[in-house]
């Protein structure tokens, strides 16, 4: 599921903080979300991924965390908890 997030600065911090909780590894490409660069404004695409792949996990939210990793290591933690509320609702729907 993706999101357009105008606030986001595209560090990818949220991509590493996600890959470590599903691999033990920082590793972008482990990341049950994707960071994508729009070309036409500002911010990011944030993608959400909703079934693992070969080598991706599906978003679960960090389950049994407190709080998601994503968000504690984002600077735009408001904006990106409204995303992940948002997807979760969906995808228990």
């Amino acid at each position: 599921m993706k999101y357009d997030m105008p606030s986001c600065g595209g560090c990818g911090t949220c991509e590493l903080a996600c890959s470590y909780h599903h691999s033990g590894k920082f590793g972008p490409s482990a990341s049950s979300l994707i960071i994508k660069e729009k070309e036409d404004s500002r911010g990011y695409i944030i993608e959400f991924l909703e079934k693992k792949t070969d080598d991706r996990f599906a978003c679960d939210g960090c389950k049994g965390i407190e709080e998601p990793l994503c968000l504690e290591w984002c600077k735009k933690k408001d904006d990106l908890k409204k995303y992940l509320s948002d997807f979760l609702k969906k995808i228990k729907q």
